[in-house]
């Protein structure tokens, strides 16, 4: 008689309100339950840059069975984001890894970003490496008090923050957002952790905490390996 197989950890889920809007995040441990295959497929991408974005790396597709996989978070989606939302769409989905080195980054790259201004779009990372490759930061622009971006305010957030960028002169000491600064305040942080995805919305502030990068960076089986996905509500 064989022994039965040892069952996966359930999904432990926790959500946050960070920040004085008090924005939902989603944390997620136990994630993907196959997640060991899900790395073992990371291994056999072909990683290219994106020109059509400023993510400071290589990205390869997930596999299709990953992205129908992420249907099934539309109960807990619509329980936090959106409960008149009948489906999720993926709208992207890739294996990701953070290479670029800090004095090839554009001045954007060097500061919080959000992905999208629209409000039922979300945002998820799936880390595939552990603590020690940074995990996630979520930030208030200390001059306006925005920490998430809509269409509205992305008409005065975004000639200040160009003008405040010019100023601060990134290009002469260029590196990788990390804790707060002049012009943002960090407001909360998620640490990587194998099998650990995150969720939030895609026009709050956030920004990868990218650790000293080396020669292997670019090795989805050493470098700093995420899924990044983004994902909208109707």
């Amino acid at each position: 008689m064989q022994s039965a197989a040892p069952a996966w950890p359930k999904p432990a889920v926790v959500c946050q309100l960070i920040g004085t809007e008090q924005t939902p995040l989603l944390v997620i441990d136990h994630f993907f339950p196959a997640c060991d295959w899900l790395w073992q497929q990371a291994q056999h991408g072909t990683y290219q840059a994106d020109p059509a974005n400023f993510y400071p790396g290589v990205r390869t597709p997930t596999p299709q069975s990953y992205q129908d996989a992420l249907q099934n978070l539309l109960p807990l989606l619509q329980q936090v984001y959106a409960p008149q939302a009948q489906q999720v769409r993926v709208l992207s989905s890739a294996f990701s890894l953070a290479c670029t080195p800090p004095d090839q980054l554009k001045p954007i790259q060097m500061l919080p970003h959000f992905d999208s201004v629209e409000p039922h779009q979300l945002a998820m990372v799936h880390y595939l490496c552990d603590a020690r490759h940074g995990g996630t930061a979520f930030y208030r622009h200390r001059y306006t008090g925005f920490e998430r971006i809509s269409a509205e305010r992305l008409q005065s957030y975004g000639p200040v923050l160009k003008q405040q960028a010019m100023a601060a002169r990134l290009h002469e000491a260029p590196r990788y957002m990390h804790g707060s600064s002049a012009l943002f305040q960090q407001i909360a942080e998620v640490e990587a952790g194998f099998n650990r995805a995150v969720i939030y919305p895609g026009n709050l502030l956030h920004s990868g905490n990218i650790r000293e990068l080396n020669a292997a960076a670019a090795d989805p089986a050493q470098g700093r390996l995420t899924i990044s996905s983004f994902l909208q509500l109707f």
